[in-house]
């Protein structure tokens, strides 16, 4: 297929997912009406299976061992073409859901993919780099689809669906983030398989001498076994660029009903209280079991207040939500810079609009949704509003995170401090300016893009430097334990 522009790459990667997750549905339901005699003698004694919320899936022992092979899939790094990438890689628990290894935020804030080779190699077919940062998948599962919200005042809004620009739109099963994790698997530029039947041979184990403790057929039957593979899938599933063929479209049926299957496991074990635990030091002092410093506690109040964070972020309880998830998973333009350090601008066979590119984030998926072609202008420019439970949480004190859909910032200081003063600083002659170099020259940069940036709730906030500093220490308290 040759070397295609990024994102006409991504956007296919996504349509195989989705066109395989829409066929899965029409050929056969996502769940046996009753499971194999296997799964009513599983015992779970560990609470992190348990599916926070009503997810509507079958009793708590059933549940218990689908969260549990999700779990499974979710950290096998043999789903990818280099059989070195898992799901995990990017979406760290210790790394509050982002990458596991800091040295991609520290020099770029975007992050390597399955055939990646090295960092002092050009990004290529053979060199895979993300173009945007990895968003955190904590809490993500509370995200419904995406559609309209009319505020009282008339206007408009888009919330839901999944990814930084909400392509994982939740149209198909009602759960974005099931969408979602049909796509990484199959994306050129994430784990690059080139097809769901390489998902689905590698995660029945056609080719393991040790199998997952939890079978696919102790699950979902024994249908699998019947598919009479490609001779050469293997092979084939070494380079993102091959096509698989099935040998007949029974088959295909069967496997795209398995990658279903398997996107429903991820999708539960995300919903797991292992990924959304709710164990903050914030969520203790909700609860009277602590008390925060005079520091986070005025942090928090900067943060329901005069620091406007919990207009997006919001710290109210939802209903039918253990407890606040501190976003509402709507869109925004906060007039983040262009990250310098992006491989994007700088190869014209990838992006050949060079330094003139722009992300449109959801106004660009929305191109492609007829029903929602009134929001398009709108929402140029505009990603999802991230819970900001998590933020701060790392493995180690010296670990760097990188934050914004580019990976602009490197640190919550430089995320609060562009909040504050993004319209009262003066603007850096070159818009390119790194987020170090714009520290030290007093300015910002320009925003990507302009025309829809949000000017009423940042950008002017009037923090002091102990407020800002307040701020973060509140931030840090939505850590998970």
């Amino acid at each position: 297929m040759g070397f295609l522009n990024s994102a006409a790459k991504r956007r296919m990667a996504l349509l195989v997912a989705l066109l395989s997750l829409a066929l899965a549905l029409l050929v056969g339901p996502l769940l046996p009406f009753a499971l194999p005699p296997a799964a009513a003698s599983y015992k779970s004694s560990d609470p992190s299976t348990s599916i926070v919320g009503s997810p509507g899936l079958p009793g708590s022992t059933e549940r218990a061992r689908l969260v549990a092979f999700g779990r499974q899939v979710f950290n096998d790094d043999t789903l990818s073409v280099g059989r070195n990438m898992s799901c995990a890689t990017c979406h760290s628990i210790a790394s509050g859901g982002t990458a596991a290894d800091d040295r991609s935020n520290r020099l770029l804030g975007l992050h390597p993919g399955s055939v990646f080779k090295s960092y002092a190699l050009p990004a290529s077919a053979a060199n895979t780099f993300a173009w945007r940062n990895i968003q955190s998948n904590a809490y993500a599962v509370f995200s419904p689809p995406l559609h309209r919200s009319h505020a009282a005042d008339g206007s408009v809004q888009m919330v839901g669906g999944n990814f930084w620009d909400g392509r994982a739109l939740g149209f198909l099963t009602g759960r974005p983030t099931q969408e979602q994790a049909t796509v990484p698997p199959l994306g050129t530029l994430e784990q690059g398989l080139p097809a769901p039947a390489c998902v689905v041979a590698r995660v029945v184990q056609r080719d393991r001498a040790h199998p997952y403790p939890i079978s696919y057929a102790s699950l979902f039957g024994t249908a699998l076994e019947r598919v009479q593979w490609p001779n050469d899938l293997e092979k084939l599933c070494n380079q993102s660029d091959n096509v698989v063929d099935m040998p007949n479209p029974v088959d295909q049926g069967r496997v795209q009903r398995a990658y279903s299957n398997i996107s429903l496991a991820l999708w539960a074990y995300q919903h797991s209280a292992e990924i959304v635990p709710f164990s903050s030091r914030f969520d203790a002092y909700s609860q009277g079991k602590l008390t925060l410093s005079a520091a986070e506690q005025r942090g928090l109040s900067l943060f329901n207040g005069k620091a406007k964070c919990a207009s997006c972020h919001v710290s109210t309880v939802a209903k039918g939500v253990p407890a606040a998830l501190f976003t509402d998973f709507s869109y925004d333009n906060l007039g983040i810079p262009r990250n310098p350090d992006n491989p994007i601008y700088n190869f014209p066979m990838i992006n050949p609009d060079g330094r003139q590119w722009v992300d449109l984030g959801l106004g660009g998926v929305l191109l492609h949704q007829d029903t929602l072609r009134d929001q398009i202008e709108p929402n140029m420019g505009k990603f999802k509003v991230p819970t900001l439970r998590n933020v701060d949480r790392r493995p180690s004190s010296t670990f760097v995170r990188s934050y914004m859909h580019n990976g602009y910032f490197r640190s919550l200081e430089q995320v609060v401090d562009f909040y504050n003063s993004r319209d009262t600083k003066p603007r850096c002659g070159d818009p390119f300016t790194s987020v170090e170099k714009a520290e030290e020259q007093g300015c910002w940069p320009e925003p990507e893009l302009a025309t829809t940036v949000n000017r009423t709730e940042l950008g002017n906030l009037g923090l002091s430097a102990a407020e800002q500093a307040d701020l973060v220490s509140f931030l840090k308290t939505l850590s998970d334990a």
